[in-house]
């Protein structure tokens, strides 16, 4: 995924969750949550701790969903995210190539929830996200997929019988 900045003069820091990187969590003691997002932006300056990050200083939470716990991502994290204050969320599924991205925080109803919602786009459908530190346009024409054994399916039959 390929994104592009227009905010001049500040760092941005892409922090990878449990999967192939360093784990950052991030702590909500109000809320007494304590979430890993997969992947993280946020700025610098929020990086220079080793506490864990603060959720208000998150720009960006994406999710990978995971073939076996989709509700995950797609229910309690919805959920938690906008309580937490985290602004922008993108939910990426390998399963059928789509993604879903939240925005801002609308507490209307007395609850805080993501006012906003594009919902299952298909890899390829731009994306623009709009946040304090710019606009980034995020193209996601060459996420992969997962295979069938990755989804824990059986293996499609040959068509030779």
């Amino acid at each position: 995924m390929a994104a592009k900045s227009r905010a001049p003069g500040r760092r941005l820091s892409a922090v990878r969750g449990p999967v192939g990187g360093s784990v950052r969590e991030v702590d909500d003691v109000a809320l007494g949550k304590l979430r890993i997002p997969d992947i993280s932006i946020t700025s610098r300056e929020a990086m220079l701790t080793d506490d864990p990050l603060d959720p208000h200083e998150i720009l960006l939470a994406i999710e990978i969903v995971s073939p076996s716990n989709p509700a995950n991502d797609y229910e309690a994290k919805s959920r938690d995210y906008p309580a937490m204050g985290i602004e922008h969320y993108l939910i990426l599924d390998p399963r059928d190539g789509t993604w879903t991205y939240q925005w801002d925080i609308d507490t209307s109803e007395g609850c805080p929830a993501y006012g906003n919602r594009l919902h299952k786009q298909p890899y390829g459908t731009p994306l623009e996200i709009n946040t304090a530190l710019g606009t980034w346009k995020l193209d996601t024409s060459g996420l992969p997929l997962y295979s069938r054994k990755e989804m824990m399916l059986s293996p499609e039959p040959d068509g030779d019988d």
